[in-house]
Parts: structure tokens; C-alpha cells; sequence
């Protein structure tokens, strides 16, 4: 499992579109576009499908820029996902904190699309970059629409609200 990334484990069947995505960022005043090829943007049929694999986030200001990659993955059928939630189970199951680890652990096996995103390079190189704050809109409107659990490497559990189940700093 990637470090940098993050990940929102989904008990729907059906995901988000990307122009829900798309509308939750832009709502939010952030100056995005998606596209799901290395370059252009979606078309809109193409944002209001729910059958995507993978998207870019690009942000337009001071120019056009690439700051995140989603992909979408399926437990059972992508080896990834099903990777994904069986060492988040695991890292769950060491954490002392009875409740949150049942609420956890019960929602991760219940997943049934698993959100990845990916932080790209300008990012990690720029801890000022105004796509940071954009990324916990990006997280929740995943988490909401979904009925998602959000994941940080090292940091915990979160729900769609950004309050925290189960933190692994504290152990």
C-alpha cells in the first residue's frame, strides 16, 4: 500500500460520479478540472458516468497542473483493493481502542469499492500548495456519497464528517 496516498473504503456499490466530484471542489471556490486521460478534460458524459477506473485532478492556477490521480478500485475483483483493506484490517486490529476498531474493522470488510488518491509530485514538493485544503473536500464528498471511511497512512481512521474513529498516533 502507497504511503503518500490516501484512501476512502466505500460500503455503495455504486460511486460517485466525477461530476459530483467535480461540483463539490468547484462549490468550494478551488480552481479544478478532471480529466480521465494524461491530458484534456472529461467530456460530460464522461464526468456523469458512475463506470470510471481512474481521474486526474487539475488545478488551474498559476497554471494548468496535475495534483492528484483517483483510481477506483473493486475488492474481489482487483487484487489492489483487496490488499488495501486487508492490511488497513490489520493495522486496525493492533490499535487499543475497542469500540473504533470494531466500528473500523466491520466497515472495511463491508467495502465494496475501495477510492485511491494519489498525491502527485508538485504536491509532496509543496506543502503550501492551496490543492491541500481542496483534498479534505475531495475526501468527504467521497466518504458522503458513498458511505465512506476515510484512511490517512499513519494518522487513522476518519468518517465522512473528518472525525476521527480510530487514530494510529495515539498507539
Amino acid at each position: 500500500m502507497d504511503d503518500q496516498a490516501l484512501r476512502v473504503f466505500s460500503t455503495e456499490p455504486t460511486p460517485v460520479s466525477l461530476a459530483e466530484l467535480k461540483e463539490a471542489l468547484t462549490r468550494a471556490g478551488y480552481p479544478i478540472s478532471i480529466g480521465i486521460g494524461i491530458a484534456g478534460d472529461a467530456t460530460d458524459d464522461e464526468l456523469l458516468s458512475k463506470e470510471w477506473d481512474a481521474a486526474f485532478v487539475r488545478w488551474h492556477v498559476p497554471e494548468l497542473h496535475d495534483v492528484w490521480l483517483i483510481e477506483r478500485q473493486t475488492p474481489g475483483i482487483e487484487e489492489e483493493a483487496d490488499a488495501a483493506i486487508a492490511e488497513c484490517i490489520e493495522r486496525a486490529r493492533r490499535l487499543s481502542d475497542s469500540a473504533g476498531r470494531l466500528i473500523v474493522t466491520d466497515h472495511l470488510k463491508k467495502s465494496r469499492n475501495v477510492f485511491v488518491i494519489n498525491i502527485l509530485p508538485v504536491l509532496i514538493t509543496d506543502d503550501d500548495h492551496p490543492a491541500w485544503p481542496a483534498l479534505d473536500v475531495a475526501l468527504r464528498c467521497l466518504a458522503e456519497s458513498t458511505d465512506g471511511l476515510i484512511y490517512a497512512y499513519n494518522e487513522g481512521f476518519y468518517d465522512a464528517d473528518g472525525e476521527m474513529l480510530l487514530d494510529e498516533a495515539e498507539d
